[in-house]
């Protein structure tokens, strides 16, 4: 292995990581540093050509052409968007600078600074290099004086490992695996002579980086916190955050415009959609049907339950080709109709922990609906329907329950019969809202009762318990 160790001087890092920053609306840095950032410092660090210390080829070369590393980083540091401000151009104008006479004031915005619990970043790359090429690295490392913006100081040593201690970076650990949430900007074989052509343009034109940026490959991470993916559990393939949040009450409203959505775009771009996504089955077999949640804002003190986003949720053993054309077809979405006319704007460029995975996929073993569940039948609603529920879901059979007409969450929406049903349905049947306690910790998104497809029943976890379930 060869293991690259990035020590944050100042504990602190700075960069961005798509090119939102200039917008100043960026809310997340990049986190953690990425492989494409590392090469590109190294190559900044020494040069390229006749630079490369090795006699045949390049070790930028070598490095480039590695798979994606294993990255050991603060699984979840603090971002902090920093304000925008004016400093001092190299324009000379009158009236502009007070503490800079007759020079032109700037408008920077400066994106976000990451500020981790642990200042080590490590690289590990499953590669062996020889000993000319680990000392043209070491070179190449000794001159890199910070990663990202020029704030962000680092010292980075390199060395190579036939092992490493199990003690090192546990609980740290980005993983590439296809089944990840996370995007991680990387570097692929000849990238090398991509950052010589730019760098050749700007000798000889003075190329602006926007005459000479190229497309950033990315590739998928699995984040520290997240469980190894079980085949047979669904998952979400979809996550979109709206512009403006929406009404609580128009959960179902949202999630038919949502499932209508997904079902155009499947069909335009794949042709006929499948059994699991339509919902429309015929065979005797059993189906988990896709799930079409909404996000409502519960469980602080001040939540307000209003609907920040929405997701889809695919059931586990569909077909793996379908599930990612389902997900490549909601990617491009940008905006969502909803009957009525209304349109809500899909906002790629932010995040929230509203509309975050890990708010909504636990484990634990208390779980309490953010969204009453509907009962799959017209009788009362108790302890046998419960269990019914959990069943049908997928659930182990909880141990305790509670049953109540009112939100036992705060910000918990408290819907009308007729919002219990989506657009061109007339039946109503009983509904409230649920606490559930089972025996080991359970994976989410959890979703119980007869509207579980349409995101009714949705279940925030509450360990330590936000209310008493």
């Amino acid at each position: 292995m060869l293991i690259f160790e990035v020590e944050l001087l100042h504990g602190t890092y700075r960069a961005d990581p798509d090119g939102s920053a200039p917008t100043g609306r960026q809310t997340h840095g990049e986190w953690p540093p990425s492989p494409a950032r590392l090469l590109a410092a190294l190559i900044a660090a020494d040069g390229t050509r006749e630079r490369c210390r090795r006699t045949t080829g390049s070790e930028l070369d070598l490095l480039a052409a590695a798979d994606p590393p294993v990255i050991h980083a603060d699984p979840g540091p603090h971002h902090q968007p920093l304000q925008e401000r004016y400093v001092a151009g190299q324009d000379r104008a009158r009236g502009q600078q007070q503490e800079y006479l007759a020079r032109k004031g700037v408008l920077v915005r400066p994106g976000v600074r990451v500020a981790p619990r642990n200042p080590w970043v490590r690289f590990i790359y499953d590669i062996e290099v020889g000993d000319a090429d680990l000392s043209a690295l070491e070179y190449r490392a000794a001159r890199v004086g910070y990663l990202g913006c020029a704030d962000s100081p680092v010292k980075i040593t390199v060395a190579q490992s036939s092992e490493l201690s199990a003690d090192v970076g546990r609980g740290l650990a980005w993983i590439p695996d296809d089944e990840g949430e996370e995007f991680v900007n990387i570097h692929t074989r000849g990238d090398v002579k991509r950052w010589m052509a730019a760098f050749d343009a700007w000798s000889q034109h003075g190329a602006t980086r926007g005459q000479t940026r190229r497309h950033q490959p990315r590739t998928r991470y699995r984040h520290p916190n997240d469980p190894i993916p079980n085949p047979d559990l669904g998952r979400v393939r979809a996550w979109l955050r709206f512009q403006v949040p929406l009404a609580g009450r128009r959960a179902a409203v949202v999630a038919h415009g949502l499932k209508q959505a997904a079902l155009a775009r499947y069909q335009q771009q794949y042709g006929e959609s499948p059994a699991w996504l339509h919902g429309h089955v015929t065979s005797s077999g059993e189906y988990q049907l896709a799930r079409f949640l909404v996000l409502p804002n519960v469980g602080h003190p001040y939540s307000d339950g209003k609907v920040h986003g929405a997701a889809v949720w695919v059931p586990g053993g569909v077909d793996e080709t379908e599930a990612r054309n389902l997900a490549n077809a909601l990617f491009t979405m940008e905006s969502l109709s909803l009957a009525g006319g209304k349109k809500v704007a899909v906002d790629r460029s932010r995040e929230g922990w509203t509309t975050n995975r890990r708010r909504w996929t636990g484990p634990a073993r208390r779980w309490v609906t953010a969204l009453p569940a509907v009962n799959d039948r017209h009788g009362r609603i108790d302890s046998n329907a419960v269990v019914r529920w959990c069943e049908q879901a997928g659930l182990p059979k909880p141990i305790k329950y509670r049953i109540s007409r009112k939100p036992l969450l705060p910000g918990g929406v408290d819907l009308h019969p007729t919002e219990t049903r989506r657009p061109g349905h007339s039946q109503t049947r009983p509904y409230a809202h649920i606490g559930l306690v089972f025996e080991e910790p359970v994976m989410g998104p959890v979703v119980i009762g007869a509207a579980r497809s349409y995101g009714l029943g949705l279940c925030a976890p509450c360990d330590p318990p936000e209310a008493a379930a």
